[in-house]
């Protein structure tokens, strides 16, 4: 009898135990965090193993979500303790936008398409433009890079944009504008941020870093030039801008390759 009792007690003892272990684990920030099916079909996207709730990224692995560092698809992913990815860019909302702007077709993940503005626009005034006329104009990107590194969302990514024709908008999860500079400081913050979204949203729709690499059967990270001279369109950008700041083809090429 007595046996049984202790037996009890330490089965008892041991459960209590798991229970505050599990406990510990589930508190924001420390351990693991984990993530429930039920949790992960409320978001909006759900794309080999990585999830966004309309802000912010996590990978989810083994019912988990990946904290620290971790290289996916060639990328190297910084995570905090809360599994929410650290972005390597600065972003803004400020421009996003409406759900009855634009599209809500989900894209093919076939091309990262690089653009610049085209004009002598910065950034944010980019931004506004573009969230006045998006349908108007039927033009708009996912993303627009400007004001020393800030990155403006503008239409979540994953969705078709109107910034290359229907059948590179079709399959370009994300495309990005390069807004221009008004300063070399300037520049310099731009395009970093500008080849650390492309490197990043490449890795998240297993994209190859290789750029305007194949024919138009080819994944891979592009330019509007490539899509012009592949697909459709006249449109040259990005590389008339890069160069006047001293940036050429190849050294975009190995810098969104991490070379």
């Amino acid at each position: 009898m007595q046996k049984r009792q202790l037996m009890l007690i330490l089965a008892c003892i041991i459960t209590t135990l798991a229970i505050i272990m599990l406990a510990v684990l589930m508190i924001p920030g420390r351990g693991i965090h984990y993530v429930s099916s039920a949790t992960l079909r409320q978001h909006f996207y759900l794309h080999n193993g990585w999830y966004y709730d309309g802000r912010d990224w996590a990978f989810v692995q083994g019912g988990h979500k990946v904290t620290g560092t971790r290289q996916i698809n060639g990328v190297t992913y910084h995570f905090a303790r809360d599994g929410k990815q650290v972005l390597p860019y600065r972003i803004s909302y400020q421009y996003q936008l409406s759900s009855n702007q634009g599209t809500s077709q989900p894209a093919s993940s076939k091309y990262i398409i690089l653009h610049d503005v085209g004009s002598r626009a910065d950034g944010q005034q980019a931004a506004s433009f573009m969230q006045r006329t998006a349908n108007s104009s039927q033009a708009y990107t996912n993303f627009i890079v400007g004001n020393g590194g800030t990155v403006y969302q503008m239409k979540r990514p994953g969705i078709v944009s109107w910034g290359a024709g229907v059948t590179a908008n079709q399959n370009a999860p994300v495309q990005i504008e390069l807004g221009h500079a008004s300063s070399q400081s300037i520049f310099r913050a731009d395009y970093r941020a500008y080849v650390a979204l492309a490197r990043d949203m490449a890795g998240k729709y297993d994209i190859p870093l290789a750029l305007d690499q194949g024919s138009t059967g080819s994944k891979g990270i592009k330019s509007h030039r490539w899509v012009s001279q592949h697909i459709w369109g006249d449109h040259q950008d990005p590389y008339e801008y890069l160069t006047r700041y001293g940036v050429s083809k190849q050294e975009l090429a190995n810098d969104l390759a991490g070379k």
